[in-house]
């Protein structure tokens, strides 16, 4: 047991690790060669910007309903075991979603 609560986070950590290099694009983190010319990377760093202000969105939204009480009651009776994976869900989507997006966006600009 306490060899596990070893190696399971350095495990995760060298899989961040890689999964940052891959997603920035760039050498210099997660030591993952991906090969993107300066658009790919440009695209993919808008894309984590992106994504990163959508889930500081929904945290200050969340943040107001608990401030002021606002929760809706139905809500209530649903329980989220993992709320942590529900924010992870959102930030991988939403890089995908806005990746697929400033791509459209920058190939229609080379037209």
């Amino acid at each position: 047991m306490d060899l596990i609560r070893a190696v399971v986070p350095l495990l995760v950590g060298l899989i961040i690790f890689f999964i940052i290099g891959w997603v920035t694009g760039t050498d210099e983190y997660g030591g993952v060669k991906t090969k993107d010319d300066e658009r790919s990377q440009l695209i993919k760093q808008k894309a984590i910007v992106s994504s990163w202000l959508l889930l500081l969105m929904f945290f200050v939204i969340n943040f107001v309903f608990d401030l002021f009480n606002l929760n809706d009651e139905r809500l209530a009776l649903i329980l989220f075991v993992y709320p942590e994976l529900l924010y992870l869900l959102i930030a991988v989507i939403s890089y995908f979603v806005y990746y697929w997006i400033y791509s459209r966006r920058m190939s229609s600009n080379e037209k």
